[in-house]
This record gives structure tokens, C-alpha cells and sequence, in this order.
């Protein structure tokens, strides 16, 4: 037999006349909570590794683009 499930609070109501998910109910809710952080905290670490990457990248670029025109200067 399934179990029905409790009543929707008015707020989760409109949450979900809205298409939003709402957040999990019960025992788990706070674990749930704590993971979706985890798991964001990570996205957000790993993006920020990617961006100091490609600034150091950029850097050595504008280094080296910048002794170029040096010598291209020095040639004139």
C-alpha cells in the first residue's frame, strides 16, 4: 500500500504553483541541506581553480606578447 503524503504548508504550496522545488521535508532535510552546500562549495572551488589558472595562462601570454614588441621596438 503507498502512504500518502502530508498536506503541502501554504508556503511550499506556492512554491509549487511555481514550478520551484521545494525543500525536502522530514528528517533528512537538514542532510539534504548540508550536501547541496557540499556540493556547491565544490562547483564553486573547482570553477575558482580554472579561473586562477587561466589568469596565470593570460599573464604568461601578456608577458611574452610584451617582449615581443619590445624587440619588434628595439628592431626600429
Amino acid at each position: 500500500m503507498i502512504a500518502s503524503l502530508p498536506p503541502l504548508k501554504p508556503s511550499e504550496r506556492g512554491a509549487a504553483a511555481r514550478g520551484i522545488p521545494a525543500a525536502p521535508r522530514g528528517a533528512g532535510a537538514l542532510a539534504a541541506k548540508h550536501q547541496a552546500f557540499d556540493l556547491a562549495a565544490a562547483e564553486r572551488a573547482e570553477i575558482e581553480r580554472e579561473h586562477e589558472a587561466l589568469q596565470t595562462m593570460l599573464m604568461a601570454w601578456l608577458k611574452n606578447e610584451d617582449e615581443i614588441m619590445k624587440k619588434w621596438i628595439a628592431l626600429i
